[in-house]
């Protein structure tokens, strides 16, 4: 008799639970939205911190959740500029509609910004990591659960590296950068509050799906930009070491000149950059360079005073020191470069 009544009382709290559940909509386990993307188009504005991006996506998920579409798709962009919750839905191009495997299938296309944390500490040499962040808006991990359309990407016989792009934007000649890779990956969205609400945890997960877009910028365009000036420079400041040791007059004025538009150039530069509070790979170059100039300014004084004293052994001292000049300042530069880089 007693286990009987056990087994009853099991039974019914099983069936209380299950009612309870219906009645709250909530499923046994989290809801997997299997989500892609493909992308068009970007355009990155480096001084802004933001990219331009139009892209389509897709996402698939059990018919049968007890939630209506609308709730699950209630997704959000975490990076995105001037985007709404909400928005996924509006912008989805037809109403979801079932397909085999019991699933539901709904598609859409979003154009917009998006924020990003750009790296330049070996600019104009950087690669840069552009990302596209969505989660769900109000369900936490546990009840929703973004993960990758595997399948679909790989129908399309793409390389996996590649996942997401298309052949518009790595075949794209005429932009200053190049996407050479993508990642797509599901994390965790950690929220350290319960947002006001006492009836929330101190902290929550969201299940958060991350494509991310590498590129580095085209290296020609920037050589002809930027090293072949400073090159320009320096080759004015390494005629120096050729003059004879009295025309100090004429030293003085190719180096003096050469400070003054490596500095300019400098400015220039860095007006086409965003406020970064680091020291880059071109201004190590250009700090070089300004070591270059004042040596080569010192050189000359130097062998100017050695040669004015009109001895046999400093005349030949000084010209010693102009024939050692000219492998050392060539040298010290291109060794910079390289070390600089590395």
């Amino acid at each position: 008799m007693t286990k009987k009544i056990i087994r009853l009382s099991i039974l019914l709290s099983f069936l209380f639970i299950n009612n309870l559940k219906a009645q709250q909509n909530l499923p046994d386990k989290a809801i997997e939205i299997k989500f892609g993307i493909f992308i068009k188009k970007i355009v990155p504005d480096f001084k802004e911190n933001k990219f331009y991006t139009e892209f389509f996506w897709w996402a698939k998920y059990p018919s049968n959740t007890g939630l209506a579409d609308s709730e699950i798709l209630n997704l959000q962009y975490v990076n995105g500029s001037n985007v709404e919750n909400g928005t996924f839905f509006e912008e989805k191009e037809d109403d979801p509609r079932p397909i085999a495997n019991g699933e539901t299938y709904c598609e859409g296309f979003h154009q917009g910004d998006f924020y990003f944390n750009p790296d330049y500490t070996y600019y104009p040499f950087d690669e840069q990591k552009m990302d596209i962040l969505i989660e769900h808006a109000m369900e936490t991990s546990d009840k929703i659960k973004l993960i990758i359309d595997t399948a679909d990407y790989q129908f399309s016989k793409q390389n996996p590296s590649l996942w997401g792009l298309s052949n518009d934007i790595l075949k794209n000649k005429t932009a200053s950068y190049k996407i050479f890779k993508s990642e797509i990956k599901t994390e965790d969205g950690l929220y350290n509050t319960n947002f006001g609400d006492p009836e929330f945890s101190a902290t929550s997960n969201y299940s958060r799906l991350n494509t991310s877009i590498f590129l580095n910028r085209a290296f020609t365009p920037y050589i002809a930009k930027l090293i072949i000036p400073i090159f320009i420079i320096l080759l004015l400041v390494y005629f120096v070491f050729f003059l004879p040791a009295e025309k100090i007059d004429i030293a003085a004025g190719l180096t003096v000149t050469s400070l003054l538009s490596a500095i300019a150039f400098q400015l220039s530069v860095s007006s086409d950059m965003p406020d970064i509070g680091y020291i880059i790979y071109i201004d190590k170059v250009f700090y070089t360079c300004y070591a270059l100039i004042a040596l080569s300014m010192a050189q000359s004084l130097w062998t100017f005073y050695l040669d004015k004293t009109e001895e046999p052994k400093k005349v030949k001292l000084a010209i010693r020191i102009d024939i050692i000049s000219r492998f050392l300042f060539p040298l010290i530069f291109f060794a910079s470069l390289i070390f600089f880089a590395s």
